[in-house]
């Protein structure tokens, strides 16, 4: 059933439910996508595999070698991390591409960006004017950590479009009056794909934002149908197509642990003053990771913004309830990440969608409405400082990160200055056309900061372990097969595409029988004496950035035979590993 506009509306309101059944063809649409495309896909396999990234690719890489799709499996052990669907993207593009490279293991990262700025847009047509929806769809692909995670392959961004995507559907179908039916079993089937990316989470926040919205709005019945249990019947068909099979497989325990394993770590070494402490933090840390328009959403704490709301009130208060749920899951356990609010992010967004509409349609004088000036002019002035910063480290020749060469320096500071200029200009101008420039420049110079400044930077911090891992397969001798002593960096294993068998720590030479090419983890080199003599071939830094001590250090090795008399085994530099154990 469609909401009457509030009274004192503009002609925005009044154009409203006659076009939103179009929305996909609306040149703002166009617009945004087109900026999330060049912010993401631009430069996609410049930066070296990185973080849990290598984890995720060794798996499809094992996926694809044993036929195995049901367990994942990193140097033939079962990972219990989380369900396998990003892996199975990773897998079905390598098979397009004949090789698990970076390319396939951040597409599927960035597809799922684009599609929630169209999931986002979308459901923000359902109540706002385009204004709004640009805003909301221009916040999420410029937030600071979508710009971190949302290029990476990791499970943040493909877990925010199946996640979010649950529950703005569900509320979407619900306020369109369409089939209890089609609202109930499309939001379980997106909630089972949420599951099958990450764990638990996605019933736990689709169940809970959707029941106590059910029960705040007073429409608590809709959730006692036959329709809901169909929802359940969807969701149990789909998450159960593969757990049921990886059940099977390793029984009730080893499922359990694929659920509880990454969750317990948040909980380790917890006191009350690191409780304390990550209690104070995390709202400061959160902010942060909303940049920069964490700064318009102050604004909802003015309860005269919060009366202007109209027909958005519902979708508000939906918005808002959802981050309630989430929010004690990864604010109380002391080991938790802002990160982990990553899947809720759209919410967010749309939450500043709400501003900008509110702002646009708000004729009369109110004192809240200064935040859209004041946020642009920050914006403005962060722009200038930023662009100041790097032109001076880089011509200065200063040794910091984001030090780029001095020309690439001097255009991203002139280009600074021009569209600072413009948005500082765009701030007192009260038209919806003005508006629109603004909020596509601002996204726009977010993601060509991040696709160049922040790129080029972290390309200079990188440790090229590809380049060190290739030349070590040069060294070897032709056929030769690694074994690891426990099982080695993933980072390592995936870059040597191979096989690599993990084998106990002999302890005597008669364990190491069969073993004549080996690696190790440094910290084991310095720890275990090995029994038996042997030789230093390649040293593997597994960092992703390069730092004076380094953390993650893989050792190959060349048994040496028993009669080898006069040479020396292999002494690690443990120098380096006391100084980063201490750390």
């Amino acid at each position: 059933m469609q909401q009457t506009s509030p009274p004192g509306a503009d002609g925005h309101t009044l154009l409203l439910c006659r076009s939103r059944s179009r929305w996909w063809l609306e040149i703002e649409l166009a617009l945004v996508v087109i900026v999330a495309v060049a912010g993401y896909f631009s430069r996609m396999t410049d930066l070296s595999v990185r973080g849990e990234e290598s984890r995720r690719g060794l798996i499809a890489q094992e996926m694809l070698r044993t036929g195995d799709w049901i367990v994942p499996r990193c140097q033939g052990i079962p990972l219990f991390s989380r369900p396998p669907l990003q892996n199975w993207l990773i897998a079905g593009m390598a098979l397009v591409r004949g090789e698990v490279d970076a390319f396939c293991l951040r597409f599927p990262s960035d597809c799922a960006i684009v599609l929630t700025v169209i999931l986002v847009y979308g459901y923000a047509r359902t109540f706002l004017t385009r204004l709004g929806a640009l805003a909301a769809a221009s916040a999420y692909i410029s937030t600071a950590q979508v710009l971190e995670l949302g290029r990476m392959g990791e499970t943040d961004a493909l877990f925010a479009l199946c996640m979010s995507g649950s529950l703005l559907v569900w509320h979407a179908c619900k306020l369109r009056g369409s089939s209890p039916y089609t609202t109930w079993c499309l939001g379980y089937l997106l909630a089972a794909l949420a599951m099958l990316t990450k764990g638990p989470q996605a019933p736990v926040y689709f169940i809970g934002g959707t029941a106590i919205y059910l029960i705040v709005s007073r429409q608590w019945r809709f959730a006692v149908s036959k329709a809901h249990l169909a929802g359940i019947a969807v969701y149990c068909l789909v998450f159960g197509a593969w757990e049921i099979p990886f059940a099977l497989r390793l029984g009730a325990e080893g499922a359990g642990q694929m659920y509880v394993n990454d969750v317990g770590h948040r909980f380790i070494d917890a006191t009350w003053i690191l409780f304390s402490r990550h209690m104070l933090e995390f709202p400061f840390e959160l902010v942060g990771c909303l940049l920069p328009w964490s700064g318009l959403l102050i604004v909802w704490c003015n309860q005269r913004f919060r009366s202007t709301l109209g027909q958005a009130r519902l979708h508000a208060v939906f918005l808002v309830l959802c981050l309630l749920v989430a929010l004690p899951t990864v604010w109380l356990p002391p080991g938790s990440k802002p990160r982990y609010l990553f899947c809720l992010y759209p919410c967010v967004a749309l939450l500043v969608g709400i501003i900008a509409d509110r702002i646009l349609r708000t004729r009369n004088r109110e004192a809240w409405r200064i935040v859209w000036p004041v946020f642009s002019k920050c914006c403005a002035l962060g722009m200038v400082g930023f662009a100041l910063y790097v032109l001076i480290i880089s011509v200065g020749q200063v040794d910091v990160f984001l030090r780029q060469s001095w020309w690439v320096a001097g255009l991203y500071a002139l280009s600074a200055g021009v569209v600072a200029a413009l948005v500082w200009r765009f701030a007192d101008i009260h038209s919806g056309r003005v508006h629109r420039a603004a909020l596509l420049t601002i996204a726009g110079f977010i993601n060509l900061s991040d696709v160049t400044i922040v790129i080029n930077a972290f390309q200079g911090s990188s440790v090229d372990t590809k380049g060190a891992v290739a030349a070590l397969k040069e060294q070897l001798p032709a056929g030769t097969k690694l074994v690891s002593f426990g099982q080695t960096h993933h980072l390592f294993v995936y870059h040597l595409a191979e096989p690599v068998a993990v084998v106990d720590l002999p302890r005597t030479p008669g364990d190491a029988a069969g073993y004549e090419y080996f690696c190790l983890n440094s910290m084991q080199a310095w720890k275990e004496k090995l029994p038996f003599e042997w030789e230093k071939i390649a040293e593997i830094n597994c960092d992703k950035h390069a730092v004076q001590y380094v953390n993650w250090r893989i050792i190959v090795g060349h048994r040496l035979p028993a009669a080898a008399d006069g040479r020396q085994a292999f002494e690690p530099d443990r120098s380096a590993d006391k100084a980063s154990d201490l750390r």
